[in-house]
This record gives structure tokens, C-alpha cells and sequence, in this order.
């Protein structure tokens, strides 16, 4: 019952069904094509013979003309024999006044509706039953002389031939229509089971994958194909299924190592405190530290609270005009405090032509981010400088923030947008950081339909760009 349900019996069907059809469709188009012609055929046929005969008569046969061989006259006035013909000669009357040998004692019968038309000027064809199991194809065709007839002509010629031509031909039809559907069955079957091969093996990898291998590929022997579109493109499903599933697992480990992290050293710090009685500035700075891994806990549950909603799609986005430069400038005065109580110069730039389209609450964490990164791994000394640029001829605001800090190699640039990403030298947890406001920042760009990118060398500083569309 299964095989019923499978889409290549289906297909199977539909294919046999289809040219069923167009073959039941082509036999009947040609037996009645041939038929017609073969019809038509002996119609000429007769019709000449009995043209010949009319215009050998040359007076109206009475009731005493007595013809006793029309073949032998046929043979001496024109030269023929008119073989598999019968011809019978009537006078006005209908009376019978010749006929050809091969008729013997029969007659062929004329009807009144035939001897009216005959009598009108018309040639009438008919078919009658005469003789053995094959009819007769008749033409009856008057004899006129001064615009009156004086006779009539019959010329009859057996259907066996065309009959049984039209018999042998039926017997072959219905013999090769179903022969040719069985081998188009088993034909369709097996082109069916080959082309559907491939689905077979994505729905076994599917499964396996169901149980976790998420390592499975399909092997891929022809990518043009329509199949083989599908199994690239379920390759690539897999693969950033793999990806995503990689990064969950990365993601829960390094939210749980963060979180577990200050934990530790509050559980810690509590159990030192309760050993013994200590002096009031002893379980202050205790519960200073506490508090210290409090806030650091707070904050990393509000960036993965943030992530989590914008994943989801659940944070909603203002838009409205905004001056970036305006915004910029705010964001560099608030940071001048912490830019002087870690010895750095922080610069700010702009050229006024700024304006886009978006949420001031993001624009602003964004710039906050990336500046308060540039001075958390930049040294006493150094320096930091945010500057906004328009570019009307490519209709963008970029954005600028550049430090002289320690710097980020080559094979950690493209993993620091990651989510809880360090680099050891500049991402140590002295820095209070979580490892997601880079992420931050990148979604919040990708969500105003920006692009954010970074160029660093180590000891030498980093830069980070962000690029945002122009509000005409």
C-alpha cells in the first residue's frame, strides 16, 4: 500500500495516463484517417469506372437491348478489364438491361431515393449488402442525353480490401497502445526511482541529522540541475545550521563561564567575611567588591537581555531624523571626564552634513561603545579621536573612532564582533567589559541598514567605521 502513497508511483501514473491519452488520441486520428482515405478511394475508383462506361453509351438501352459480355466491350473500346468491379446498366425504369459477368444471377439494388436522384441528374454513393460477409460500395450515376436521361450505371466495388485492412490495423492498434503503455510503465518507474535517488538520500541525511550529525553533506554529481540545486542549497542549510547551533553552544558555555566568574568571587568574598568578626572597614570593602560584581553581573545580563530581544526581533526602532554630528558631539562631552581621569586626549570632529534616519537612543549607545572601547584599551598618554564625516556623493555618514592603543592581530579582527569575544591583551576582564558591546554595535548598525568595520595593528591602535545612509 505504501508503493501507492510514494510520489514515484504518482508520477508513474500521471506519465502513463498522459501518453495513454495522446496515444488512444493518435490511433483513433489515424484509423479514421486512413479509413477516410481508403474510402475515398475506392469512391474514385468506382466513380471513374462508371464515367467510362457513361460515355460509351451512346443510346438509351431499351427493354429489348440485350448487352452479354460488358467486360469484353470494355476491353475492345478502351482497353481495360474491370477487375473486382461489378457494373450493372438500367434503363430510366430502373430495369435491369446489362450487367458485367462477374455479377452473375445477382442484381445490385437500387432504391427509389437512388433512382429519384438519378432521375434529377444526381450521383448518388451507397453502400448495400449483396453478397458474402463485405458489402458493397456503389455509385449509381445517370446516363443523360439531351439534358433528359436515358439510363443509369451502377458500378459497385467490394469493401474486403479496405475492411480488412481497416481489421488488421484496429488489431495492431489495440495490441501496441497497451503494449507500449506497460514499457512506458516500467520505464517511467525507473526513471522515476533514478531522478528521485537524490531525495532519498536528503531525506536519510535529514534524519541523521535529526539525531545531531550535523557534519552530513550531500554529495552533489550535477549542481545545474533542479536536484541539484536543491541538495546545494540544503548543503548550505546544514552548514549555517552547523554554524548557528556552534555558536549557541560557544554562546551558553561563555554566558555561563561569565556569569559563574563573579559569582565564584561574591560566594567567596561572603564565606571569607562569615568566618570570623571583622572590623567595619573590612566588611565594607567587602561589600564594595560585592557590589562591584553585582553591577558587572547587571550589565551582562542587560547586553544578553538586549541580544536575546533583537534576535527575536522584538526591540522596536524609532525613526527620525537625526543630526549624527549633534549626537556625536554629546557622546564626546560626556566622555571627557573619564577620557581625563585616564590621562588620554580625546578628539571630536565633524563637517555638519550628517543627517540620517533612526533611532537616537541605538545611534547614541552605538557611538557611546565604540568611544568608551577606544579609551578602556588605550594607555595614559594616548589618544582617541571620534569624528563624523558626510559623503554626499555616495549618500553616507561615516563614522570614525580611532585610538592608539594596544591594538588587535590579524586572526582575532574577524572574531571581535562576536558575542563574549577577547582578545587577551586588550579584552582582560580588568576592564570591566562583557564581550558584547561590540555585538551591540554591530546589530544596531545592520539595523539601521549600515556596515561597521575594523583595521588594527598590534601596539599601533584600531580604528572602527561605520557607515550609515544619508538622509536627503
Amino acid at each position: 500500500m505504501m508503493l501507492f502513497k510514494t510520489i514515484k508511483f504518482k508520477l508513474t501514473l500521471w506519465y502513463v495516463v498522459i501518453l495513454g491519452i495522446i496515444l488512444s488520441s493518435f490511433s483513433f486520428f489515424l484509423y479514421f484517417t486512413l479509413a477516410d482515405s481508403l474510402y475515398t478511394g475506392v469512391d474514385n475508383k468506382i466513380k471513374t469506372m462508371a464515367e467510362i462506361v457513361v460515355s460509351s453509351a451512346r443510346s438509351p438501352f431499351g427493354a429489348g437491348t440485350s448487352i452479354t459480355d460488358l467486360d469484353q466491350i470494355m476491353t475492345e473500346r478502351f482497353g481495360i478489364r474491370p477487375l473486382g468491379r461489378f457494373i450493372q446498366i438500367l434503363d430510366e425504369s430502373g430495369k435491369v438491361g446489362g450487367r458485367s459477368t462477374n455479377l452473375r444471377d445477382m442484381q445490385i439494388p437500387i432504391s427509389v431515393q437512388t433512382l429519384t436522384a438519378a432521375s434529377k441528374g444526381k450521383t448518388t454513393f451507397e453502400t448495400v449488402q449483396v453478397m458474402g460477409k463485405y458489402p458493397l460500395r456503389v455509385v449509381t450515376m445517370p446516363i443523360t442525353e439531351n439534358e433528359r436521361m436515358v439510363g443509369i450505371v451502377q458500378v459497385g466495388s467490394s469493401l474486403e480490401g479496405v475492411e480488412e485492412a481497416l481489421h488488421e490495423l484496429l488489431i495492431i492498434l489495440l495490441i501496441a497502445v497497451p503494449a507500449a503503455l506497460l514499457f512506458a510503465s516500467a520505464g517511467g518507474l525507473f526513471l522515476a526511482n533514478k531522478a528521485l535517488r537524490p531525495v532519498d538520500e536528503i531525506t536519510q541525511i535529514a534524519r541523521r541529522i535529526g539525531s545531531g550529525d550535523l557534519n552530513q553533506r550531500i554529495r552533489i554529481k550535477r549542481v545545474n540541475d533542479e536536484l541539484g540545486r536543491l541538495a546545494s542549497t540544503f548543503n548550505e542549510m546544514i552548514a549555517k545550521l552547523e554554524r548557528s547551533f556552534r555558536q549557541v553552544r560557544r554562546f551558553t558555555a561563555d554566558a555561563s563561564h561569565e556569569l559563574k566568574t563573579p559569582l565564584t568571587i561574591l560566594r567567596g568574598e561572603v564565606e571569607v567575611g562569615l568566618k570570623k568578626k571583622r572590623g567595619m572597614k573590612e566588611y565594607q570593602r567587602i561589600l564594595a567588591s560585592n557590589l562591584e560584581e553585582i553591577s558587572r553581573m547587571s550589565r551582562i545580563v542587560d547586553d544578553l537581555l538586549t541580544l536575546s530581544r533583537a534576535d527575536m526581533g522584538e526591540l522596536t526602532m524609532v525613526h527620525e531624523e537625526i543630526k549624527l554630528s549633534s549626537l556625536a558631539r554629546e557622546v564626546w562631552e560626556d566622555l571627557q571626564i573619564l577620557a581625563q581621569g585616564k590621562g588620554v586626549q580625546l578628539n571630536f570632529m565633524d563637517d555638519g552634513f550628517t543627517t540620517v534616519e533612526g533611532d537616537p537612543l541605538f545611534l547614541r549607545q552605538l557611538i557611546l561603545n565604540l568611544t568608551e572601547n577606544g579609551l578602556k584599551y588605550t594607555p595614559s598618554g594616548g589618544k582617541v579621536q571620534l569624528k563624523v564625516e558626510g559623503d554626499r556623493d555616495q549618500g553616507v555618514v561615516r563614522i570614525f573612532v580611532s585610538d592608539t592603543g594596544v591594538g588587535i592581530s590579524q586572526k582575532d579582527l574577524k572574531r571581535v564582533f562576536d558575542r563574549f569575544f577577547r582578545v587577551d591583551q586588550a579584552r582582560s576582564r580588568e576592564t570591566g567589559g562583557t564581550g558584547l558591546g561590540l555585538s551591540i554595535c554591530q546589530w544596531i548598525v545592520h539595523a539601521h541598514e549600515g556596515q561597521i568595520a575594523v583595521e588594527s595593528k598590534v601596539g599601533k591602535g584600531s580604528t572602527f567605521t561605520v557607515t550609515l545612509p544619508l538622509k536627503d
